[in-house]
């Protein structure tokens, strides 16, 4: 029974630190943010506005108004590409410290099977 509920306040700790993992990704940019939807917001609003000022109500010249709604788009573009890369660098530095993380669990189970298999002789 012991052992029975150890295991199982690991894989309840296993949970939580799955959930938090998961958490912190998301807040960097593994998901969409509240950020990330105003600033999307923002740029399909200038985008908009400039499209009415431009086409239908001809306050500034059709070639302006397209380099302007291109301009934008680009710069949507690069600003979705930095989130990608800060996501990703955050994500590898997880899976960099996982990998560790086993590296030393590796190592502590060959100390105790040879441990072991000492005492076993």
């Amino acid at each position: 029974m012991n052992k029975d509920e150890h295991l199982r306040q690991e894989l309840d700790e296993f949970k939580k630190e799955k959930e938090r993992i998961r958490n912190i990704v998301g807040e960097i940019g593994g998901k969409n943010n509240k950020q990330h939807k105003i600033i999307s917001m923002i740029f399909v609003l200038l985008i908009g506005v400039l499209l009415i000022l431009g086409v239908v109500l001809q306050k500034i010249t059709l070639s302006l108004t397209l380099e302007i709604v291109v301009l934008l788009g680009v710069f949507k573009i690069i600003w979705m590409f930095y989130e990608s890369q800060r996501a990703n660098h955050f994500q590898f530095w997880i899976l960099n410290s996982l990998e560790f993380r086993l590296n030393e669990i590796d190592k502590r189970v060959k100390r105790i099977e040879k441990m072991m298999k000492e005492e076993n002789k």
